[in-house]
C-alpha cells in the first residue's frame, strides 16, 4: 500500500483568536482555534464554559498531563490482562515519541466529549510540539485516488469494534458515522478493531490502512506548539490530536473535558482513563 503524500494537508494550525465568541464560531466552521493569555486551569475552564455558552452540558478537568503522571498511570495499565483477542492497553511512559492521534475519551464511547480544551500551563523547553489531524480531510485526501474507494465505503458504512482491550463498549458503529444530532463523527486511536466473527479477517486491511493513514498524516503534516498560557479549543469529534516526543519533566498540559447538547452522551461524572468501567457512564 502507497500512501499520498498529500496527507499532510490533513494537519492543520489552528487559527489564534482572542474571545470565547470567536473560538466558537472558529472552531464551529473550521474545527480548531487557539486562544492566548489564559492564566490557569480555572481560566481555562471558564473560557471554555463561554465558549460553549447555552449549549454546555458538562465541562471540567479530566487530565493533568504530566511525565510523572503519565509514568503512573503507565504501570497500573500494565498490571491489566489481555483481552479475548490477546491485546493489551498500553499507555507509554515514553515520552520522547510521538503519541498516536486518538480523539480524547474513545475508551467511553458515546461517553467521549464533543469538545476539548488543551491548556499549556508550561510547554517543555524544547519538542512536544502538538498536533491536530482533521479526520474528514483524511477520508477527502483518500477519496481522490480511485484505488481507495472501496477502504473509504468501508469507513462509512461497516460497524467496527472501537472499545480499548479489556473495557468492551456495548454497541459497534462505523469509523465515520452521523451522531442523532447531525454531526459528523470520525474516531482514530490504537485500538481499533473489525467486530469479532466470520468476517474479522477480510476487514483487517481496512482498518489498518485507515490508521496508517492517519499515522502519515501526522508524521509528514504541519506541527505547532502552545506556549504557556495558550489553550487549542478542539472538535473531538472531527480532529485527532497528540504530541511529538519531549524529555522536560516539568512540561505540564491540562486536557478539560466539554460535553454540549450535541453531545451523543453525557456522563454523570468524571471520567477514570485508567480503568474506564461502564459504571462510570451511568445519567
Amino acid at each position: 500500500m502507497q500512501l499520498s503524500p498529500e496527507l499532510a494537508e490533513a494537519c492543520v494550525v489552528p487559527r489564534r483568536v482572542s474571545t470565547p465568541e470567536e473560538a466558537r464560531a472558529v472552531v464551529d466552521a473550521e474545527g480548531a482555534a487557539i486562544v492566548g493569555g489564559i492564566a490557569d486551569e480555572a481560566a481555562a475552564i471558564e473560557f471554555g464554559t463561554a465558549m460553549l455558552g447555552d449549549d454546555l452540558r458538562r465541562i471540567g478537568r479530566q487530565i493533568e498531563v504530566t511525565k510523572q503522571r503519565g509514568e503512573v498511570d503507565s504501570a497500573k495499565v500494565a498490571q491489566q490482562p489481555a483481552d479475548a483477542r490477546g491485546r493489551k492497553r498500553r499507555f507509554s511512559a515514553d515520552t520522547t515519541q510521538p503519541m498516536p492521534p486518538h480523539n480524547d475519551g474513545f475508551a467511553f464511547g458515546d461517553h467521549a466529549p464533543d469538545r476539548l480544551f488543551l491548556f499549556s500551563q508550561r510547554p517543555a523547553a524544547t519538542g512536544g510540539e502538538s498536533f491536530l489531524v482533521d479526520g474528514l480531510a483524511v477520508l477527502e485526501i483518500l477519496e481522490r485516488d480511485p484505488v481507495n474507494a472501496e477502504m473509504v465505503e468501508f469507513c462509512r458504512t461497516v460497524d467496527i469494534d472501537h472499545s480499548e482491550p479489556g473495557f468492551p463498549q456495548e454497541t459497534y458503529s462505523p469509523i465515520l458515522r452521523t451522531t442523532p444530532a447531525g454531526r459528523p463523527q470520525v474516531r482514530h486511536h490504537p485500538y481499533l478493531a473489525p467486530v469479532m466473527g466470520p468476517d474479522e479477517e477480510a476487514h483487517w486491511p481496512f482498518v489498518r490502512h485507515w490508521m496508517d493513514a492517519v499515522i502519515a498524516a501526522r508524521d509528514t503534516g504541519a506541527r505547532f506548539r502552545l506556549e504557556a498560557g495558550e489553550m487549542a479549543c478542539v472538535d473531538n469529534y472531527r480532529f485527532f490530536h497528540g504530541r511529538h516526543g519531549y524529555s522536560d519533566p516539568a512540561r505540564l498540559l491540562y486536557s478539560i473535558w466539554g460535553w454540549t447538547s450535541a453531545a451523543v452522551a453525557v456522563p454523570e461524572g468524571e471520567l477514570d482513563i485508567v480503568t474506564p468501567k461502564p459504571a462510570q457512564l451511568a445519567g
